[in-house]
């Protein structure tokens, strides 16, 4: 039914640059060349590695709900941790004060010290939503650490 709506949704708006359409698409294509691979378990060259993965998948479920059980704890843990507690400069949880400042030099002697601090954005914390700190954690279990970078020098 997917792919007959997103069809039907392309007819009538016919906009290439529409967010909405571009995820519909995507996830057509994936569904449609999911069920065009499953037309091969018909045949016993490739029907073997379908049974194969099934059983795999069978062994493996009880430990993949655990691990997302630990996934999900974590995260809540970071999230209550790590969470802004208000919007002043005092709070070292604030994204503010999370970014680096950047000084510049002037040539102009009038003014005193001035200086670039680049803006926060939505990675700079990534435990200000539940969402992105569901997110960070899988990150981090996937081995990738630069986003936890900043909580180590503070």
């Amino acid at each position: 039914m997917l792919p007959i709506y997103t069809s039907i949704y392309w007819l009538q708006t016919s906009d290439k640059n529409d967010n909405y359409l571009i995820q519909l698409l995507s996830f057509s294509c994936l569904f449609l060349d999911i069920k065009f691979m499953l037309f091969f378990r018909a045949f016993e060259s490739f029907g073997v590695y379908f049974a194969i993965i099934i059983s795999v998948g069978k062994k493996i479920v009880s430990f993949l709900v655990i691990l997302f059980i630990i996934v999900i704890s974590f995260a809540h843990a970071f999230y209550i941790l790590l969470s802004p507690r208000s919007e002043f400069s005092d709070d070292p949880n604030n994204p503010w004060n999370l970014t680096p400042s950047y000084y510049s030099q002037v040539i102009d002697a009038n003014s005193s010290n001035p200086s670039m601090i680049q803006t926060p954005d939505d990675n700079t914390n990534m435990f200000m939503d539940i969402r992105t700190s569901l997110f960070a954690m899988y990150l981090f279990l996937a081995g990738m650490f630069k986003i936890f970078y900043y909580y180590i020098n503070i």
